[in-house]
């Protein structure tokens, strides 16, 4: 056993991450990108808005089934990394399909291409999200270790955010489009996703008599296990209407007149991020980790509006702000992910039901949902602002303030919306501990029930 008491060595860490690289890679480019590249091949903002949704109504299905499936399934080598060695091949594959439309083709075409490519892509990802995510659960049961598990891949994970950027703003010109710069971007990312199929070892096995979990079972867990689902549905209804994510090439190019601008956006965004992200696990230990996560929420909220006023006609005003709005947003993707695991704890006490696969499942649901509702309400919200589509468009005068307005309002909206159900979320760190020492037969049930009486 290593002195920090971790299990799990360094390499393995690093290859962990290093997966969180690749996979990011392919989500950054459809969650920033997607409705950018599909008005660009000449489909209406309308139609594409139509498209995301009706992906996802395929998609409310397949997460939770996949989540389940993950649970029920019993490989030999393993509960996540069978299916983590699947996804390298299937996510490049897909992704590339996806951003293969060519702009002579029909509208026709180009609408169906577009709705079964995301169609596939989300199938793909699907894939990998779970088991990664899960599988920190079976590579040790240190919640410390966890932590640090989940920091080096948010770590790793937004270089991808940065090398994405780069090659949209500035290289995908000069590589000759999205299909070639989506094929440099996908082998970039398959051969960081394969380190950690062949290095991770899953040290966690089943306990001894846990029975398959079957779909009563996944209802009765989804419905007892509130916090999941208050985290969660807060974070819905904030993301899925953060438009901003999906307008941000929008905003480069008509309000501060060059799409290359997005690198430097990007930049100020991340570097921020980074350093938060390594200080994570650090931070902690010392604070309870929701607390950091609601003030930050707070944070953005109020400098968002401060952003607003001061508007985009003085860049150096406009990027001041940014930086400062990045540090309450690193805080923010910093921490979001951490959460599930202790939800995970959570339905193991109260319920008796051990289902990281459904808890993951539920996290990674909420990430494509939130990614396609806030894609589609973008979309929907430059229609009716007057889009006009096709690459080099000109745009009716007044169309740059309608932008910077439902660039910042809707999104301030709906986090404010957010605030009074994340404050239903009771799991502290201290209570997390109780119940990983209960679940774990290092404390009684009786010991446990004494000191969360209460409380959770």
């Amino acid at each position: 056993m290593a002195k920090n008491n971790f299990s799990s060595g360094l390499k393995e860490r690093v290859s962990y991450g290093l997966y969180f690289l690749g996979q990011n890679i392919f989500y950054m480019l459809v969650l920033s990108f997607l409705i950018v590249y599909f008005t660009d091949m000449g489909i209406p903002a309308a139609t594409v808005a139509l498209i995301v949704l009706v992906v996802k109504i395929w998609d409310a299905v397949n997460d939770p089934l996949f989540g389940g499936i993950v649970d029920r399934v019993r490989f030999k080598k393993g509960k996540f990394l069978p299916w983590l060695r699947i996804s390298f091949v299937a996510i490049p594959a897909a992704t590339i399909f996806l951003f293969a439309i060519q702009p002579d083709m029909s509208l026709g075409l180009k609408i169906f291409w577009a709705a079964s490519g995301y169609i596939l892509w989300d199938i793909a990802y699907t894939i990998c999200d779970v088991p990664i995510f899960g599988l920190v659960t079976t590579i040790t049961a240190n919640p410390q270790e966890r932590t640090v598990f989940i920091s080096i891949g948010r770590v790793l994970g937004v270089f991808a955010v940065i090398l994405v950027s780069v090659m949209i703003g500035a290289v995908r010109k000069t590589l000759g489009g999205w299909l070639p710069t989506t094929v440099v971007l996908s082998i970039i990312g398959l051969i960081t996703m394969i380190p950690i199929c062949f290095v991770g070892k899953e040290r966690i096995a089943p306990a001894a008599g846990e029975k398959e979990i079957g779909f009563l079972e996944i209802l009765r867990y989804l419905v007892g296990n509130k916090y999941l689902l208050i985290f969660y549905g807060a974070v819905i209804i904030w993301r899925g209407l953060a438009i901003d994510s999906g307008l941000g090439m929008y905003v480069m190019r008509y309000n501060l007149g060059n799409e290359a601008y997005i690198m430097l956006l990007t930049l100020l965004n991340i570097v921020p991020l980074m350093l938060v992200s390594g200080f994570v696990p650090a931070l902690t230990k010392r604070f309870d980790k929701f607390t950091l996560y609601f003030w930050s929420i707070i944070a953005y909220l109020i400098i968002s509006a401060i952003a607003f006023f001061v508007g985009y006609r003085s860049m150096p005003a406009y990027l001041a702000m940014v930086i400062v709005r990045s540090l309450a947003s690193a805080f923010i993707n910093s921490l979001i992910f951490f959460f599930t695991p202790d939800c995970v704890e959570y339905g193991n006490y109260k319920l008796g039901i051990n289902a990281p696969g459904i808890s993951f499942s539920v996290q990674t649901f909420t990430v494509k949902l939130y990614a396609a509702l806030s894609t589609a309400a973008a979309a929907f919200a430059l229609s009716l602002i007057g889009f006009v589509e096709g690459e080099g468009a000109v745009q009716a005068t007044g169309f740059a303030d309608k932008l910077w307005i439902i660039n910042f309002w809707i999104p301030i909206a709906a986090g404010l919306v957010s605030i009074p159900i994340l404050r239903m979320y009771k799991l502290r760190d201290k209570y997390v501990k109780v119940m990983v020492d209960c679940n774990t037969g290092v404390i009684s049930r009786e010991d446990a029930e004494k000191e969360l009486a209460g409380k959770i």
